[in-house]
């Protein structure tokens, strides 16, 4: 079975991964937590990026 990447149910999935990556960066930067910060912005980056990847 192929995922169809240009799906809106695809795109909804990313959204929700999306904001629940920067509510995750909001807490590291609360806490003061330099690691936690880099490795969630890291992961948002790579979401936010997915769309054109597999364009």
């Amino acid at each position: 079975m192929m995922i169809n990447f240009y799906s809106p149910a695809f795109f909804v999935l990313l959204l929700t991964l999306l904001l629940l990556a920067i509510t995750q960066i909001s807490a590291a930067l609360d806490e003061v937590n330099v690691e936690r910060f880099y490795i969630w912005t890291s992961i948002a980056f790579i979401i936010a990026g997915l769309p054109m990847i597999l364009r």
